[in-house]
């Protein structure tokens, strides 16, 4: 069915019929989603990202940012920038691995020490190779946003060596990655959607989840969690990604606009998450959860098959371009 509903991108857009409405021939009011709560640093980039477009523009590209899933959830979103319904969504690689297998390539677990690792890929050829694989189905990554390293919680016991993580049920996001990564580490991943995923913790449908320290804060996870186990096992990108009729659509200068402060965002962005981490870690204690460093090594040795497996299931030349960048 998806990919039927990818195969109608073409067809979405006949003249100015985009889904943010031109208001006129050269004046364009689009809308961007993201799955932030209002108080998380997703709200600060886009909000960020709509003033500069306006200023660029001369007013020309109005940009109206909905948090917390409000045009949707990521999913559908996507879908419904590829087709034309949606004009903007501030994604994620994982999401986008549904249709760009490649995307998946980016969640390998410890590929990357940090975020200046992520910077050195993303910024060239590299994340510019997987960003040209998602414009056949009706999207352009018009930047790649931070998410960060991703951090184990859990309402059992404090993690500190993989061993402690079996018989554990840890939610995931929707990405095979993150599935195999955790069964390697030996607990039990279970998909859950991002909207849901307090409940589940405060159900005990899951014990655990896997989320930079921004999401604790701003879900409140720390209401239903007692402990953060610091791994960084994997990064997720938040790559802005707009349908591709819509940009081709718009005034060479508007497109040029568009795109400059995207890209020039990025490593804004990631700047913004490394210094609010520093201060959040510190809130994430004050709410009395258990923070852990964990000695990375024994973990980093259980997913090795899980790369090895990845180098025959994907583009193993991506991931070795990868791995020579980062040397």
């Amino acid at each position: 069915m998806r990919k039927m509903i990818v195969v109608l991108a073409s067809l979405a857009f006949l003249g100015l019929a985009f889904s943010g409405g031109a208001e006129a021939a050269d004046s364009y009011r689009l809308k961007l989603g993201h799955t932030g709560a209002p108080s998380h640093h997703y709200q600060t980039i886009c909000t960020l990202f709509a003033k500069k477009v306006a200023e660029r523009t001369g007013g020309k590209v109005q940009i109206d940012v909905f948090p917390a899933d409000q045009l949707g959830k990521q999913l559908e979103s996507v879908e419904g920038v590829m087709v034309g319904t949606h004009d903007m969504v501030l994604a994620s690689d994982t999401v986008l691995s549904n249709w760009v297998p490649n995307m998946g390539i980016l969640n390998l677990p410890f590929l990357f020490n940090d975020l200046s690792d992520v910077r050195k890929v993303l910024d060239g050829p590299i994340g510019a190779r997987l960003a040209k694989e998602l414009e056949p189905h009706g999207a352009v990554v018009i930047g790649w946003w931070e998410n960060g390293m991703r951090h184990v919680t859990n309402n059992k016991r404090p993690i500190k060596t993989p061993d402690d993580l079996k018989g554990m049920k840890i939610r995931v996001p929707e990405g095979e990655v993150f599935v195999e990564t955790f069964k390697a580490l030996g607990a039990g991943p279970t998909v859950v959607s991002f909207g849901e995923l307090y409940s589940a913790l405060q159900l005990g449908t899951v014990d655990g989840q896997e989320n930079p320290p921004a999401h604790i804060l701003t879900q409140k996870f720390y209401e239903v969690q007692k402990y953060a186990s610091r791994t960084g096992h994997i990064h997720m990108s938040s790559p802005l990604i707009m349908n591709k009729a819509l940009l081709d659509g718009m005034p060479q200068e508007y497109r040029t606009a568009i795109l400059e402060t995207a890209r020039e965002l990025g490593p804004v962005h990631t700047k913004m998450v490394e210094e609010l981490e520093a201060e959040q870690w510190k809130e994430v204690k004050a709410h009395g959860m258990e923070v852990i460093d964990v000695d990375k090594k024994p973990f980093r040795e259980k997913v090795k098959p899980v790369i090895a497996a990845y180098k025959k299931k994907l583009d193993a030349s991506i991931i070795e371009d990868i791995e020579k960048t980062l040397q």
